[in-house]
């Protein structure tokens, strides 16, 4: 994906860090100036390497641009990115290098190895070079050394903790390490997309993923950002968790300084985080990137040790309390982890939170009760959202990739009354069901996905819509929730127009009523079907191929185990299908199919505990993983993955942090507190990232991205990839 045609949150290439520059930024924050001078070709990249705020001299600089060679496995991706020069950082941390070239969508990237911490305010130490520091800027993609004019190629980059926190958290997915050497790649299928847009069969999920990381640090700042947008205020874009970060920073920081200062060469706050940074039955990390990468990828191990160790007072600083007390360095920050279920930091997931009224035109409401999302080929983002929980009138928001506003359909009582489940097809169409009880607001609304403009309105037999999937072949399913009448629905693709389908066999009417539904890779079509004691999984098989489907059977049913209710349901890359029940230890349910076609059997069997309280709709991501929520408020998001029978729960510290308005921070207590209410959909886009709609906050509803936190996936349901990287 190319920066400049993207609606990313990207400062204009101005020139690099002067040495006058680099004077201003020792025990200050890192400040940014233009070049004195005109530069002309080969281009001049120029950046600082910094422990904290303070100059990091004799650092090796490694600038890398990205490959298209990653190999994907078990939810990562393995390859070799292209090291383009290296050089030394100077007396006051800073670096030149001239001739650096690469193409778009290539990604740019430096590390700095090494080097030596110099104390707050100091020019001297008596401190030595650190082998143990490891740090990384993920910059963009390389039309960014182009796109300024051709007297101002000098770009500034920022080389800190922060910069390291804010990419690996972004790029976790795209990351392996070697010794030093810091590769991010990704297959040739989700790059860069075509003209920096991803589409169905090439995804951008790498290029997202740069946009992600600089949403939270950008590349020239060397700290992080209280909103996205830049600037104090919700409406303009997403609150970062910035005390969240500034622990994160502060915990590889007290590596880089390496110890208390009083025993120069002494590395022991390294070995407790490395300690603290060891995965569960894996090897000890060998410098402080790969420790924080250990946390990224495995944010609950360890975490409220690993926020103990966050609390220890700067070195040399002579504090002996904790560092909320110190300023300078990745101030404010977590003191507390909070009340787990109640508000807690006990995991270091990442989530940007896009507060109430965000994304709000003059003709369309912003957020304020977002309950289903979907995610088009580009990672674009789109939430269903009604007014309120007796709403007669809604609207659709659109995000990008980077949670910018895309657009906002207007919000009137006779368009979308009662707006429900959603999903995107190949055609850059989306499609939202409208749950009314009349004839006259049942229906099914196709949209432009680049505009928001309505293509059309299909009328439906049924009432009470719900759940909406597009298959492989552009056909569109819709259920009704109800028990009258046919449940089932698909509005056929015949050219480049839909109609009605009239099934051989209807699909058999259930005691159940229908709720999540999904295609599979074969266009077999599952339905979970809603019975406050009795839920079952419901299975249209298709009796033809998947390039020429034919539904000559009814629903194939079988009765979820133990009693519970059921609202979602999934299916995997082999054909099955996985739900989990609403209610505290009544399972995960995996249904699996016996014959094919008219002779489908379906079998379902509890595979492992289900911890949540009131389950909702379900994901699946590229490893395989299932994702769920917990509607309760003050609880969880959950994975399972079927391949260790194991779940993990997961809580995305919000908090606001440095300014007053929204999440003030004017205790001397920083903590966490509750990020999603009530919640219901989830979507998994192909960087990694969850979305989860939040619809019940105080105030209004939030749209929630947690950074890298699945595996990068195949974000088009209609391909008919479930459980696919891509």
């Amino acid at each position: 994906m190319q920066w400049k045609n993207r609606r990313a949150y990207v400062r204009s290439a101005i020139a690099g860090l002067t040495a006058m520059t680099a004077a201003m930024l020792a025990g200050c924050g890192v400040y940014q100036s233009t070049a004195s001078t005109n530069y002309t070709a080969p281009i001049v990249l120029q950046g600082q390497v910094f422990a904290g705020r303070n100059y990091m001299p004799g650092a090796t600089v490694n600038v890398y641009a990205t490959q298209p060679n990653g190999v994907a496995s078990g939810g990562s991706y393995t390859g070799t990115a292209k090291l383009l020069a290296s050089t030394t950082s100077n007396a006051t941390g800073g670096w030149s290098l001239s001739g650096i070239s690469c193409n778009s969508p290539d990604q740019l990237y430096v590390t700095a190895f090494g080097g030596v911490p110099y104390p707050s305010g100091s020019l001297t130490t008596n401190l030595v070079n650190n082998p143990n520091s490891l740090m990384m800027t993920a910059i963009g993609d390389c039309s960014i050394l182009t796109s300024a004019s051709s007297t101002l190629n000098v770009t500034g980059v920022v080389t800190n903790e922060a910069s390291t926190v804010a990419a690996v958290w972004a790029l976790r997915n795209f990351i392996s390490i070697n010794g030093t050497t810091v590769n991010v790649t990704s297959s040739a299928t989700n790059y860069g997309g075509a003209n920096g847009v991803g589409g169905a069969g090439h995804f951008a999920g790498l290029a997202h993923a740069f946009l992600n990381a600089n949403n939270i640090s950008p590349y020239k700042l060397g700290n992080f950002v209280q909103y996205t947008g830049g600037v104090d205020g919700a409406a303009q874009g997403g609150l970062v968790p910035v005390q969240e970060l500034n622990s994160l920073a502060y915990a590889q920081y007290l590596c880089t300084i390496g110890s208390d200062g009083t025993s120069p060469g002494s590395f022991t706050y390294c070995n407790t985080l490395y300690q603290l940074a060891t995965p569960p039955g894996g090897s000890a990390p060998a410098n402080s990137l790969q420790a924080m990468w250990n946390i990224a990828r495995y944010p609950g191990n360890n975490a409220a040790a690993i926020l103990t160790f966050t609390l220890t007072p700067i070195p040399l600083s002579g504090q002996t309390t904790s560092q909320q007390i110190n300023a300078g360095v990745y101030v404010p920050a977590l003191t507390s982890a909070g009340t787990a279920g109640s508000g807690g930091a006990i995991d270091w997931s990442v989530a940007i939170y896009y507060l109430p009224g965000y994304g709000a035109t003059s003709t369309g409401q912003g957020s304020a009760y977002p309950q289903f999302v979907t995610i088009d080929a580009n990672d674009d983002v789109f939430f269903s959202n009604p007014s309120g929980s007796s709403s007669t009138q809604g609207n659709v928001i659109a995000l990008t990739s980077a949670g910018q506003s895309l657009w906002t359909s207007p919000t009137d009582t006779t368009n979308l009354t009662i707006p429900r489940d959603i999903a995107a097809d190949a055609s850059g169409h989306i499609w939202v069901t409208n749950g009314g009880v009349t004839a006259a607001s049942s229906f099914v609304q196709e949209l432009n996905a680049n505009t928001g403009a309505v293509v059309q309105n299909y009328a439906s037999t049924a009432t009470n819509l719900f759940g909406v999937a597009v298959d492989s072949l552009g056909n569109v399913w819709y259920d009704a929730n109800t028990t009258t009448g046919q449940n089932l629905h698909e509005l056929a693709l015949n050219g480049s127009t839909y109609s009605e389908a009239t099934f051989a066999v209807p699909p058999s009417s259930t005691t159940a009523t229908l709720t999540q539904l999904r295609p599979d890779s074969n266009n077999n079509i599952w339905v979970n079907g809603y019975n406050a004691s009795n839920s079952q999984a419901l299975y249209f098989p298709n009796t033809g191929t998947a390039a020429a489907p034919a539904y000559a059977k009814g629903l194939v049913p079988t009765t979820l185990p133990g009693g519970s209710a059921s609202y979602g349901i999934v299916p995997d890359a082999s054909g099955n299908a996985y739900s989990a029940s609403n209610g505290t230890g009544s399972g995960i349910f995996k249904t699996t199919v016996a014959g094919s076609g008219s002779s489908a059997v379906l079998s379902a069997a509890s595979v492992a505990a289900n911890p949540a309280t009131a389950s909702r709709y379900l994901d699946i991501d590229g490893a395989g993983s299932i994702w769920y929520l917990d509607n309760a408020t003050g609880t969880y998001l959950y994975q399972y993955i079927p391949s260790t029978n194991t779940t993990n729960a997961y809580y995305s510290c919000y908090n606001a942090g440095t300014t007053t308005g929204t999440g003030t921070a004017t205790s001397t207590v920083q903590t966490c507190t509750t990020g999603m209410s009530t919640k219901l959909d989830l979507a998994v886009d192909s960087s990694g990232t969850v979305w989860v709609a939040s619809y019940g906050n105080s105030g209004g509803g939030r749209m929630v991205q947690i950074l890298g936190l699945a595996a990068p996936t195949v974000p088009l349901k209609a391909l008919g990839k479930p459980g696919v990287m891509p």
